[in-house]
């Protein structure tokens, strides 16, 4: 499947300013704390030197997912396409023993939002996108934990395949299997319809 035309920026702000319920006031600030990126394939992004910390970002084109490492073991906590948010809250607000670590997928473009060029950030603003944003993971938090809770590997699949479409074309299976919390043989065996509970 190919990618969705991406938006130009007065588009995405708008589309984003829809998504998180932004009032005009806040829209405005928005126009002015975001940078554009662009990340190559295999690029990532760790909290040392700022990369993930103080900043989120809406991917403009291309994919990218959020993981990290148990016993050398990959973790794959998020995936985010076109016109979807990444952010690391983990690394926003604690200090978690796994540091997270965003990967892009493939050659991706996306909008950073962070402090002002004065490195002081507009607390309310700050405080008020943080809140929207949170609401908006806690929604997709609480779906995926009752996916994961309630449902089979094959509905877990299931699930996943059609929140993201075109996921198979863009991460490995790999990946798939860490983040629906199976292995990938597993996944092997529901694709080839050789899965049984």
């Amino acid at each position: 499947m190919r990618p969705k035309k991406c938006l130009n920026m007065q588009k995405f702000i708008d589309h984003i300013s829809v998504q998180l319920h932004l009032t005009p006031l806040m829209k405005e600030r928005l126009k002015s704390l975001t940078t554009v990126l662009k990340f190559k394939k295999g690029d990532t992004l760790g909290q040392e030197n700022g990369g993930i910390r103080g900043r989120f970002f809406l991917i403009k084109s291309g994919a990218a997912r959020i993981y990290y490492l148990k016993d050398g073991k990959d973790i794959t906590t998020w995936f985010a396409f076109e016109n979807d948010l990444l952010i690391s809250l983990r690394s926003k607000f604690s200090r978690q023993e796994y540091p997270e670590v965003i990967e892009f997928l493939e050659d991706t473009e996306v909008i950073s939002v962070q402090r002002d060029s004065r490195g002081k950030p507009d607390n309310i603003f700050v405080y008020a996108m943080v809140n929207r944003i949170l609401l908006a993971y806690c929604q997709f938090l609480e779906e995926r934990v009752i996916i994961l809770q309630h449902k089979t590997a094959k509905e877990r699949y299931e699930w996943v395949i059609t929140r993201y479409p075109h996921l198979l074309q863009r991460a490995t299976l790999g990946q798939i299997a860490s983040y629906l919390g199976i292995t990938k043989e597993t996944l092997y065996r529901i694709r080839s319809g050789k899965y049984s509970v």
